[in-house]
């Protein structure tokens, strides 16, 4: 053997000649482990344990060990525990499993000899994705009939049921709640987001207040249109309602992902996702607007030894003209208690006269190499900024919160081919490392638990370095949480309303809230309606900044909660704010807006608006030390943006491009 040297491109190439030698052990240990195959085998710890871990086996190969605590991905729903997924008697429930074929996407580590899951996806045969359009619907069965002829519309083509188990978008189909729609937001819609149902009588003969005749307004030859943009509510008695859903018909084009299920001797589609081709829009700057995402992806920002992925939230929304808000969604380890984290905001592409200049009516897109956006969330929301709403169908307008789908973790990937891979670093990923608070169960239909253990980390740890896990206190899950609000800062003579809240809950099974409010600081005032969720008082005149805290208490039949929120009432404006970088970079198809300013005033809370083209006003996030940046996607880039703080200051800039 011997070692010799030489250049190469000014690079200095060390290289060993010699024979082949045989590798008699793992080159390193841990090294990465994604896979995505059939399954052919499963087990499960501990029946008597909801967050009992196990085995998975793909393709009669893998054995893969599924932690204690681990929730896997089902098609709609965010989390379902392993334990869920078994029969009594230890046997897997899958539909029709093995006649069917089911698959997995695990990410995983292999360490210490063993494969660790740390992110399972579960689905039947790839989602069983297919399209087609609907010849026939048959209203007392709740089923369409999608592909067949025309000529024979009644027994031709797949037959579809909407899987839903509490009536959402149609009749109740409670069967297989697993693998059901995602019944909290609208998981059947047109193409931009509306949503759609399937009426639950025939509307010959009667018709359906939720699902009602009139939103599926025809020409003039009597037949469904396929574009509409709805009329801003209140709407006249029997013109298409926006608050409404809106009836699937036959000749609409549809494209769904369903599971195949047993129906007697035969099977059926138990579709979780619909979407129908038609263009229904709302009139824009009105409520309620429908949002939907079509792509969700996070980088994650780990090993610089690999290449950090591009963030991206992409989708469609009813209301071209309106500003969307993308945010996170944190959850506290111990109280499960949810947190929005905003990331940025996105601007739907120019349209011209309903045709579109930069892409599809409606169309949004929101992406981000910002460090940060992490921690990455096992949830993530978007939000019209003109409000929300809750329909009487029970979701919520103007607002989507969804899971990550099987491509959203991108993990770094290895630069330097020959370099070691990179184990996946679950570290980084909250729900994963720290845990995510009571498990109440989350089956659609089933109701949640009033208590439920505490899903904590992944045990054994599928990855490298293993956090430290959280201890947490022994409370009473059926306490409430109270949530006095964020601090105020305000001036004097100026009404300050206190609204208080509860963070969980599953508290009025025990009893009903009661709510009080008490001051304990600061010079004395007449509080307003002390005994209710909201109260209120009058800033009192002051000729220096002072500071107020009130406390609330919230109790129930279990036990009292309490949170306190200070008020500072500043008689001068000491806010003032500096501009860091003002910038606007074109890229695939849109253009990012970066805004980063400073404030004086920690107190402050930032928000920004922009002109040509106008961006409503929008929050920014805070980066800490009084640093806020805001992220955009627009196109073209506005001429200039606006500052404006909680505290009155306001600051202009042109846009660097």
């Amino acid at each position: 053997m011997y070692l010799s040297k030489h250049l190469t491109s000014g690079c200095l190439i060390a290289s060993i000649l010699t024979a082949a030698a045989q590798v008699t052990q793992l080159p390193y240990d841990p090294s990465p482990f994604m896979v995505a195959g059939y399954i052919t085998g499963a087990t499960v710890n501990n029946l008597s344990d909801i967050l009992s871990g196990g085995t998975l086996t793909l393709e009669g190969i893998y054995t893969i060990v599924i932690p204690q605590n681990l929730l896997v991905n089902t098609p709609q729903l965010t989390a379902v525990s392993w334990r869920e997924l078994f029969n009594s008697d230890g046997t897997i429930n899958l539909p029709l499993w093995p006649t069917l074929s089911w698959e997995a996407t695990v990410f995983a580590n292999f360490i210490n000899g063993q494969r660790v899951a740390g992110i399972v996806y579960i689905i039947q045969e790839v989602g069983n994705l297919n399209e087609g359009f609907i010849n026939f619907i048959d209203y007392e069965k709740g089923e369409i009939r999608v592909g067949g002829s025309f000529d024979n519309p009644s027994t031709t083509g797949a037959r579809v049921v909407i899987n839903d188990p509490v009536g959402r978008f149609g009749l109740v189909r409670d069967a297989w709640p697993l693998w059901a729609a995602d019944t909290d937001n609208p998981s059947i819609f047109a193409s931009p987001g509306f949503p759609m149902c399937l009426p639950r009588v025939d509307p010959a003969v009667a018709d359906d207040p939720f699902c009602p005749k009139r939103n599926r307004p025809v020409d003039t030859q009597g037949k469904p249109l396929t574009a509409f943009t709805f009329e801003a509510p209140p709407v006249i008695d029997g013109h298409p309602d926006p608050n409404l859903f809106a009836p699937l018909a036959v000749g609409d084009f549809i494209i769904y992902s369903a599971t195949v299920v047993p129906d007697g001797d035969e099977h059926i589609f138990a579709a979780y996702m619909i979407e129908a081709n038609l263009g229904f829009y709302t009139t824009p700057g009105t409520t309620p607007a429908y949002v939907r995402i079509e792509t969700l992806q996070a980088g994650i920002n780990g090993n610089p030894a690999g290449e950090i992925q591009e963030t991206r939230v992409e989708g469609y929304i009813t209301d071209e003209t309106a500003t969307i808000e993308i945010f996170a969604i944190d959850v506290d380890p111990c109280t499960g208690v949810k947190t929005e984290r905003n990331w940025g905001s996105a601007i739907p592409r120019l349209t011209d006269c309903d045709r579109p200049l930069l892409g599809r009516r409606g169309q949004w897109e929101f992406r981000s190499s910002d460090p940060t956006l992490s921690p990455y969330t096992r949830e993530v929301g978007a939000r019209v900024s003109t409000g929300t709403i809750t329909t009487p169908n029970g979701i919520m307008a103007g607002q989507l919160i969804t899971p990550f789908p099987t491509d959203g973790f991108l993990f770094p990937e290895l630069i330097i081919f020959g370099d070691p891979q990179i184990p996946l670093e679950f570290n980084l990923i909250p729900f994963i490392a720290l845990g995510s608070g009571p498990w109440l169960g989350g089956i659609p239909g089933v109701p949640k638990t009033a208590t439920g253990p505490i899903v904590g980390q992944l045990s054994p740890w599928p990855g490298v370095t293993q956090p430290v896990p959280i201890v947490c206190p022994v409370i009473n899950p059926l306490v409430p949480i109270a949530d006095a609000g964020s601090d105020i800062t305000t001036f004097p003579g100026a009404n300050v309303t206190l609204v208080g809240a509860i963070k969980n809950d599953n508290t009025t099974s025990v009893g009903t809230l009661k709510f009080l409010w008490a001051q304990l600081s600061g010079p004395s005032v007449q509080l307003q309606s002390a005994n209710t969720g909201t109260a209120s008082f009058i800033a009192p005149t002051v000729s220096v900044m002072t500071s107020f805290t009130f406390r609330l208490n919230v109790t129930n039949n279990v036990g009292v909660g309490s949170d306190d929120v200070m008020v500072v009432v500043n008689p001068f404006q000491v806010d003032h704010i500096t501009f860091e970088s003002v910038t606007w970079q074109s890229g695939k198809g849109s253009g990012t807006l970066t805004v980063i300013a400073d404030t004086d005033n920690l107190s402050s809370v930032l928000f920004m608006s922009a002109m040509n083209p106008n961006i409503a006003t929008i929050p920014m996030s805070p980066l800490g030390g009084g640093r806020w940046q805001a992220i955009v996607m627009v196109r073209p880039a506005p001429s200039s943006v606006t500052i404006t703080s909680s505290l009155g200051a306001s600051a202009s800039s042109f846009v660097s491009t």
